[in-house]
């Protein structure tokens, strides 16, 4: 019980900063998701950080861990994990596996979508 605090408290942190991005791009003139764009590419720089010096300090299993990892870069984006996940299956095995992965997410994550899009039209 005491891990799920720490995992709401970083999510609903990143979540916050995830909106705050959201305000400071939404009067641009654009349509690229510049906001989104912006979360995911600080989540992976932060899921690195976060994961190099927990890993450095001997931290990964404890309470740390669970707040910045999974909460707060969880709550700021997905893709930060998508992104470590990768860099770990690839140190784990060939190229193959981190590029079935990555496809695999892209295209069936949009997929997903458009899945519940269509499902949403149905409701």
């Amino acid at each position: 019980m005491k891990i799920l605090i720490w995992v709401f408290l970083g999510g609903g942190l990143g979540s916050s900063f995830r909106y705050t991005l959201y305000i400071l791009f939404k009067n641009l003139n654009t349509q690229y998701p510049l906001a989104t764009f912006s979360a995911n590419l600080i989540g992976c720089f932060l899921i690195g950080l976060f994961f190099g010096i927990l890993h450095k300090l001997d931290l990964l299993k404890g309470e740390a861990h669970f707040f910045f990892i999974f909460g707060f870069t969880g709550g700021l984006t997905t893709f930060s994990s998508f992104a470590l996940d990768n860099i770990l299956l690839f140190r784990e095995s060939s190229i193959l596996q981190p590029l079935i992965y990555s496809l695999g997410s892209i295209v069936l994550g949009i997929l997903m979508v458009v899945l519940g899009l269509w499902f949403s039209k149905l409701l």
